[in-house]
């Protein structure tokens, strides 16, 4: 009976429990089974060199070796001396029919040939990946340690994710100023996740962009765990952006906006059910985070700093904005009409303009919690209300005057 290869990478093989627990810890001893709970261990394993042995070390990343399983076996479970076990596949090795489909849900890119020395270019060889796992149906291409040089935007499919081994760790490094990262039209259930996009620091490119040609939205994205920077663009730019998730995403030093999601108006159906958590826009030219269009949107703990505009609602409808802050922005939040948009514990430091501006006959805003910090001397106002807007307020805490002339409810 045949040998079928792990590792090269703890996202090669692992698929983890539902409650996304299971890791591994840099150096840990794996050890690997025939059951999720106690079971037979699997002994007859062959390490890189080819040699017997009965367990596998990650290395300092918390990666996997290339090892090979026992004969025959295409799936084991792993024992990282953590409270749980998760289950590992055979992954591909060279032609994506060399084994099984069933064994096919993680391609890793050192498969397809991409180096990840930051000399050669990988463009055409993570392209591949992506490929043969949208050819399978779908599944995830794992990006080891590495920096990956990208002459070209690696265009993406449906179905189709990509996991690193942290957003330190694997890059993809674009060349080209007007080129982005990744790119998609019309995809749906995507993961991004632990992974670096790095951009040339100049030209119109962005690290994540996806947009919307004849679906009805661009939805089950997952952003998690990402470090994007140094783009012309945006950062992350998505159309009709619906039923997603961005956790912990990170974007700095871009030229266009940290965050930008367009639900354009003219469309059936409109951006929604979206949440941002964890997320943070540093350095970002033209703003940190741009909601246009969007509907029952939610950011939670998420920073804006030292940009124009830390965060901007643009005709937005019921999008909540809890324990979030803005630091070192010429205005911390922006509500440019729309309706029923809400503000919860939100904090402007070293604002040196109107640290809230409400405009253009926005409707229903709610300001609960809100507190301006060491304005900037430059600064105009607190609160900000053109005509034509209400604003219901429950406990400002202003620093400078406030600048009312749409109907305050509460004003304070």
């Amino acid at each position: 009976m045949a040998r079928y290869q792990f590792g090269a990478g703890i996202g090669d093989v692992v698929v983890q429990p539902s409650d996304g627990t299971w890791q591994v810890a840099a150096g840990a001893v794996l050890t690997f089974w025939d059951s999720a709970t106690e079971g037979t261990q699997y002994t007859d394993l062959l390490d890189t060199a080819s040699q017997p042995t009965t367990q596998i070390r990650a290395d300092q990343y918390g990666a996997v070796p290339r090892f090979s399983g026992p004969d025959g076996v295409l799936g084991m479970w792993a024992d990282a001396g953590g409270p749980a076990r998760a289950w590992v596949e055979a992954h591909n090795v060279g032609s994506i029919t060399s084994v099984p489909s069933s064994v096919l849900d993680w391609v890793s890119v050192k498969d397809h040939g991409a180096q990840g020395d930051g000399v050669a270019d990988d463009t055409a060889a993570i392209q591949s990946a992506v490929a043969a796992a949208a050819a399978a149906g779908g599944g995830t291409v794992y990006l080891p340690a590495g920096r990956y040089v990208l002459t070209d935007s690696l265009t993406w499919a449906s179905g189709v994710s990509m996991v690193g081994a942290g957003d330190r760790v694997s890059v993809l490094q674009v060349t080209d100023p007007n080129k982005d990262a990744i790119t998609g039209t019309d995809i749906s259930d995507v993961t991004l996740q632990a992974l670096q996009l790095s951009g040339p620091g100049r030209g119109f490119g962005s690290g994540v962009r996806f947009t919307r040609y004849s679906a009805p939205a661009t939805a089950g994205i997952t952003l998690r765990d990402l470090m994007i920077q140094s783009f012309g663009g945006d950062g992350v730019f998505c159309v009709q952006l619906a039923g997603s998730t961005l956790h912990r995403v990170r974007v700095r030093t871009c030229g266009g906006v940290g965050i930008h999601l367009q639900a354009p108006q003219d469309t059936v159906l409109g951006g929604a059910s979206t949440a941002l958590t964890g997320c943070s826009a540093e350095g970002n030219v033209t703003g940190g985070f741009w909601l246009d269009g969007m509907a029952y949107t939610a950011l939670s703990a998420c920073a804006a700093s030292n940009t124009p505009a830390g965060y901007r609602l643009d005709n937005c409808v019921s999008v909540n904005l809890s324990a979030c802050g803005a630091e070192q922005c010429t205005t911390g939040l922006i509500v440019y009409g729309g309706s029923g948009n809400t503000a919860t514990g939100f904090v402007t430091k070293a604002s040196d303009g109107a640290s809230i501006w409400v405009t253009s006959a926005a409707k229903g805003v709610v300001l609960s919690g809100v507190t301006e910090v060491a304005p900037s001397s430059g600064a105009t106002a607190c609160l900000r209300t053109d005509a034509g807007t209400t604003v219901t307020t429950l406990g400002v805490t202003a620093v400078s005057p406030n600048a009312l002339s749409g109907t305050v409810i509460n004003p304070s």
